[in-house]
């Protein structure tokens, strides 16, 4: 009997102890993982990218902390900051570079939420008196709050790496990954580290720091109508070496080359068309005036060239010609002065301006230009030659507003139909061409850590929607057809478009059995040339059955 109640007696006391015990194992703060990255970009600028994410594993909601983040002795490297994610809000700095106080909301229970504070930081690139170049490295971030992971990378342009690494970090040198990278947990408000490290010595120009002094854009009007571009740059070198190539960014379409004006010094005897070699132009052309050895270190130079504006750009409608592109400069730099202006040959007059002079522009620089021109009668959109007949010109410029007989309104209703519909279906397919070219320099750059299975399925999504975009313009035009000839054409683009889709499905395949480590990196450069020659050859056959399509609606 004494046992009994000496039992039941010490079940009471548990029982009684256990309410005690719950609210130790609550929850109280959310998991906090921080991945600080510092990548330095080509010409002697770099990006600070500070991703959060909270996770709250408990059953009940939690409030998300204040975070702040801090430099160091970059804050008066700072040129511009943002922060993109949803329900949390940036504080006004108490001074332009920092530190950076980010809040949030409250988290429900059993799930998470994420931030990314970006800060772009200049002049991070100096030269040492020995003359090798030198860069201020951010290896870690000041924050006021204890972190459960803290993930510090330092990323590098390809074929780029520091004589020594910065302290506590790991190598991670190859292609075109080259990081610096440490992985630490439980780190209890970590304060900023920051050092300089010196450049090692490359026969590449992956990193080559330069100063834009001043660029330029410039629109106008080809024989045809659409946009011509003139777009100029003016740098100076700040490497210790000749900079043999010039990355810009040209709103051309994929592929197009570009053609070199004269310059003032050194003389040029005629434009020069030059490709453009993964978006560079070779600086050591005869053309670009220093033959074999490019720009040399401490010159100055001033390049200007010319390409017709990519058809995702610009529209066409009622004769006049709307364009729409970014107001970033022409090279991805910090520019001390940018212009944006119209130049418009006789025969086009403006409807609306260019945005005009911007200075101190970022490679941030946000916002799109609207500009639009007009067409007077003589001009003939898509044509080489002014309009053969007043007739022609009337229906280009919608015009032609009667006609005395039915038969004859039935037929230039027809000629108009099928010219304008020819004309956006060439555009929609132009769209997903230039996508899927872009795909694959977007997965490289990409952060292999950020890479996963849904990114893959994010870019099939984008390809399904250009698809669907470019069949429908298709099958418009097919309802149109008014020969047998212009059909067959058109049967023709849709089976063509059937393989360019499979070919770029596969190729996507590959990168991403490659990106997730489901193939071996040899494996993977044995197949890619194979499937990039297939896509190639699909996308060359389809870009000239469009031309014959555009040549046949002309003589509908």
């Amino acid at each position: 009997m004494r046992r009994l109640v000496s039992t039941v007696l010490l079940l009471l006391l548990l029982f009684a102890l256990l309410p005690a015990q719950v609210p130790t194992h609550a929850q109280t703060s959310p998991r906090i993982d921080v991945k600080s990255q510092y990548i330095i970009d080509r010409y002697g600028f770099a990006t600070i990218n500070e991703t959060v994410k909270f996770t709250n594993n408990g059953t009940s909601s939690v409030q998300l902390p204040s975070l702040s983040f801090g430099v160091g002795n970059l804050s008066s490297k700072v040129a511009a900051y943002n922060l993109t994610g949803k329900g949390f809000s940036l504080g006004t700095p108490a001074s332009p570079g920092g530190p950076f106080s980010v809040s949030g909301g409250s988290l429900q229970g059993g799930n998470s939420t994420s931030f990314v504070l970006s800060v772009l930081v200049n002049g991070v690139v100096s030269t040492a008196k020995n003359g090798s170049l030198q860069v201020l490295t951010l290896s870690s971030p000041e924050i006021n709050n204890r972190v459960d992971t803290l993930f510090e990378v330092v990323k590098m342009p390809a074929s780029t790496a520091f004589r020594s690494q910065p302290l506590g970090l790991k190598a991670n040198l190859g292609g075109s990954n080259n990081t610096y990278s440490a992985s630490l947990t439980n780190v209890a408000s970590p304060s900023a580290q920051t050092s300089v490290r010196a450049i090692a010595k490359s026969t590449n120009q992956d990193f080559h720091p330069l100063r834009a002094y001043g660029a330029s854009r410039v629109i106008s009007a080809s024989s045809s109508g659409s946009p011509l571009l003139t777009d100029t740059i003016k740098f100076g070198n700040m490497g210790t070496t000749a900079l043999t190539g010039l990355y810009v960014d040209a709103l051309a379409a994929s592929n197009a080359g570009v053609t070199i004006l004269a310059s003032a010094d050194p003389r040029l005897i005629n434009p020069y068309t030059i490709p453009l070699t993964g978006g560079a132009i070779d600086l050591t052309l005869v053309a670009i005036g220093y033959p074999t050895s490019g720009v040399p270190a401490g010159a100055n130079y001033t390049i200007s060239y010319q390409y017709a504006l990519g058809s995702s750009h610009f529209s066409v409608s009622g004769g006049q010609v709307k364009i729409s592109m970014p107001e970033r400069p022409p090279i991805k730099a910090f520019v001390d002065s940018y212009t944006i202006t119209l130049a418009l040959p006789q025969g086009a007059s403006v409807v609306q301006g260019a945005p005009g002079h911007l200075t101190n522009v970022t490679p941030w620089q946000s916002g799109h230009a609207q500009v639009a021109y007009a067409l007077t009668v003589g001009w003939a959109i898509d044509s080489a030659v002014p309009a053969a007949s007043l007739m022609f010109v009337l229906l280009l410029l919608g015009l032609f507003v009667a006609r005395t007989t039915t038969a004859g309104e039935e037929v230039a209703e027809e000629e108009e139909s099928s010219g304008e519909l020819a004309s956006t279906m060439i555009k929609a397919f132009d769209e997903k061409t230039n996508l899927i070219n872009s795909l694959w320099p977007e997965i490289e750059a990409k952060d292999p850590n950020e890479i996963d299975k849904e990114y893959f399925d994010e870019l099939r999504g984008r390809l399904d929607t250009f698809r669907s975009r470019a069949l429908q313009r298709l099958n418009e035009v097919r309802q149109k057809s008014a020969s047998q000839r212009f059909s067959e054409v058109v049967n023709q683009i849709q089976a063509t478009e059937r393989e360019v889709e499979r070919a770029a499905k596969d190729k996507l395949n590959l990168y991403q059995q490659y990106y997730l480590k489901q193939m071996r990196k040899e494996v993977f450069d044995r197949l890619l040339p194979q499937y990039t020659k297939r896509l190639g050859r699909a996308l060359d056959q389809l870009s000239d059955e469009l031309h014959t399509v555009q040549r046949e609606a002309k003589l509908l």
